[in-house]
């Protein structure tokens, strides 16, 4: 069974590349992604995404999702 928030970490680690999208997508599911099993999650999907993007799947992610990696790393109390 995947962690809490997965889903919602899912759809937002996609929605990256369109700022825009992904800012309704923080709006909406701020409740779920904004707690530490929404973080912790945010971290799995990006580490899985990111693992995908070294054997040359979807490169343009690469950058957004380790800028947000970034971001939530930096947040840890």
């Amino acid at each position: 069974m995947p962690p809490v928030g997965f889903d919602a970490a899912m759809l937002h680690s996609y929605s990256l590349l369109v700022p825009e999208v992904a800012a309704q997508v923080r709006h909406h599911l701020g409740h779920v992604l904004e707690t530490p099993a929404g973080r912790f999650s945010e971290l799995a999907v990006i580490t899985m995404l990111l693992q995908s993007a070294e054997r040359g799947d979807h490169l343009d992610r690469a950058t957004p999702l380790r800028e947000r990696a970034a971001l939530l790393l930096d947040s840890v109390e």
